[in-house]
């Protein structure tokens, strides 16, 4: 299980209940310890006490409750659908929510403006002379492209410029004119009418203006967050290299959150915080040589190049995205992200064995779409309730000849799972955060496929397991004893996927009388799914685009096929 340290405090009650609080506050840190330290982290009060009576602790259901009554600036108590959750933060203090009064609206800003000051009835300084260019900002527009959206933008532009306009006193500076009246304005055309925007939709407005800002060198952005450029903090090449240094002795990618407190020394209560991180992520993405920023909107992480890779080590990074390659034909072509709030998937043997899942169009749907452009990968963490324990995983994204996968998840396949488990994802409202949990069954024991990695053979061990499991991809001996002893294919075989799927129906062992071998295309997937991923489309491409005869339809079983060997060319 995953804890985080916190601070000392001060329990109430009597020294059992204490070191209970103490405990509880421990669990629930950990539970949310990649969230900001005064978030508010919830914890089912149901799975707690669980968890507790697994560590022989001496709990019933009203043990909580009245830990909460006895800490209540420590825990706080929320029910919601029926559950009860406690609720506390990493800082050991109650959370609190916002303050509903302080709360705004940029459409509220925009349509109530402050009052223009009033000027004073004296005579008038010597001003610079305006730039004529406010006046004539169709022609500096002129080149961009101007969409629906972006007309009632220039409008908007347009009304403001006049205003600016009409204020410009036209005077040269340093005239006896000057000094003896103040000049008339000269008339400007008046300018259309205020833009009234309550009408217009929140992406066309903020499109608009993310695409006329992003033009000017004088403004600087990261994500949805803009900023004057010669307002952000500037990094030292000392801070860059202490930065880099952190990141390398951590041995894993950090967020901005932690690197602004740890390297820069800046409190997260601090009123410069903010402006620090964003000038973090700023300066480091110019860094390209040092830095890589590997992480979302609302999780962003950053990495080095030397730091040690994510995941298995018994398969290169660039050949399990060709494995997937494949992959990059049945992606859309315009991804829906984050359209999705949780899916459902079975896992295969190639999965368990490399710890990973595919980079489907079902997994894209969940996931976010990169945050900067070029971005190769992204960190996200993966909590588990189930285990209180919470994973790094790296998504890589896919590239023109490699498919997309997600790696890190070793750990969690070898301690609960077996190849045909059945997962469910969710996402959370932290678009790098998930849930991903298995559904529990009664202990089954069955002899299932391993490959033992120091003698790269296949064989059947006895397996006791309690998830649920989708029976057509458990790999028994019983369905397919072909596969007892026998060693993986090499390397060259391998890439060729009808080879795969022919030694996947010599593999099943169901020989037919007039020679050659039979499977159902479950048995199929199944075994195929070990040297190399298939999915059902692609597996049903390879059956019936062939055209050499060695594969056909099983004429006596419903969505079977034959293979007879030897008719591949």
């Amino acid at each position: 299980m995953v804890t985080t340290e916190v601070s000392e405090l001060t329990f109430e009650g009597t020294k059992t209940e204490k070191a209970l609080a103490k405990e509880v506050l421990a669990v629930i840190a950990g539970r949310g310890q990649f969230m900001a330290a005064d978030a508010p982290i919830r914890v089912d009060v149901d799975q707690l006490v669980e968890y507790l009576k697994g560590t022989e602790r001496k709990v019933t259901g009203q043990t909580i409750p009245k830990l909460v009554e006895l800490n209540p600036g420590v825990f706080s108590i929320v029910e919601e659908d029926g559950q009860t959750f406690i609720v506390a933060s990493r800082l050991g203090r109650s959370p609190s929510g916002p303050d509903a009064a302080s709360t705004h609206s940029f459409h509220e800003r925009l349509m109530t403006p402050e009052p223009r000051p009033e000027r004073l009835a004296s005579t008038l300084r010597p001003r610079p002379r305006g730039d004529s260019t406010w006046s004539t900002l169709d022609r500096v527009l002129s080149e961009f492209e101007i969409g629906e959206g972006d007309h009632a933008l220039r409008r908007m532009m347009d009304a403001e410029a006049a205003s600016i306009a009409s204020t410009v006193v036209e005077e040269e500076v340093g005239t006896p004119a000057a000094t003896e009246s103040a000049a008339e304005p000269k008339p400007v055309a008046e300018a259309e009418a205020l833009l009234d925007v309550s009408g217009m939709g929140d992406k066309d407005l903020a499109n608009a203006l993310s695409t006329h800002l992003g033009q000017d060198s004088r403004v600087a952005h990261f994500g949805d967050h803009w900023m004057f450029e010669d307002l952000v903090p500037r990094l030292s090449r000392g801070d860059l290299r202490r930065i880099k240094d952190y990141i390398e002795e951590q041995e894993q990618p950090l967020t901005d959150d932690v690197l602004v407190q740890d390297v820069l020394e800046v409190r997260q209560k601090s009123s410069d915080f903010e402006i620090m991180r964003f000038a973090l992520n700023f300066r480091l993405g110019s860094e390209h040589r040092d830095f890589e920023f590997v992480g979302t909107n609302d999780q962003r992480f950053w990495s080095v190049s030397n730091l040690p890779p994510i995941g298995t080590n018994r398969r290169k990074a660039t050949e399990i995205g060709a494995d997937y390659r494949f992959m990059l034909e049945e992606l859309p072509t315009q991804p829906a992200y984050r359209s999705v709030s949780q899916i459902s998937h079975v896992m295969s043997f190639y999965e368990f064995y490399l710890g990973l899942l595919p980079y489907d169009p079902e997994i894209q749907a969940l996931l976010p779409a990169p945050l900067v452009s070029g971005q190769r990968s992204a960190v996200l963490t993966f909590e588990c309730p189930q285990s209180y324990t919470t994973y790094l995983v790296e998504l890589r994204y896919p590239t023109p000849n490699r498919g997309g996968f997600l790696l890190g998840l070793d750990d969690f396949f070898n301690e609960n799972l077996v190849p045909g488990a059945l997962l469910s994802i969710k996402a959370t409202e932290n678009d790098g955060h998930f849930i991903v949990e298995f559904e529990e069954s009664e202990s089954q024991s069955h002899r299932l496929l391993e490959l033992e990695d120091r003698r790269q053979r296949y064989v059947f061990r006895p397996t006791s397991f309690n998830c649920q499991v989708f029976e057509d991809y458990l790999l028994d001996e019983a369905r397919f004893p072909g596969f007892s002893g026998d060693k993986p294919m090499d390397e060259k075989a391998r890439k060729k996927a009808e080879a795969v799927v022919s030694k996947a129906f010599e593999r099943r062992g169901n020989e037919l009388e007039g020679g050659g071998f039979g499977a159902s295309f479950a048995d199929l997937l199944a075994a195929s799914n070990t040297e190399r991923p298939f999915s059902e489309s692609f597996l049903r491409q390879v059956l019936e685009g062939d055209e050499s005869g060695a594969f056909a339809p099983d004429p006596d079983r419903p969505d079977a096929f034959t293979y007879i060997p030897g008719s591949l060319g």
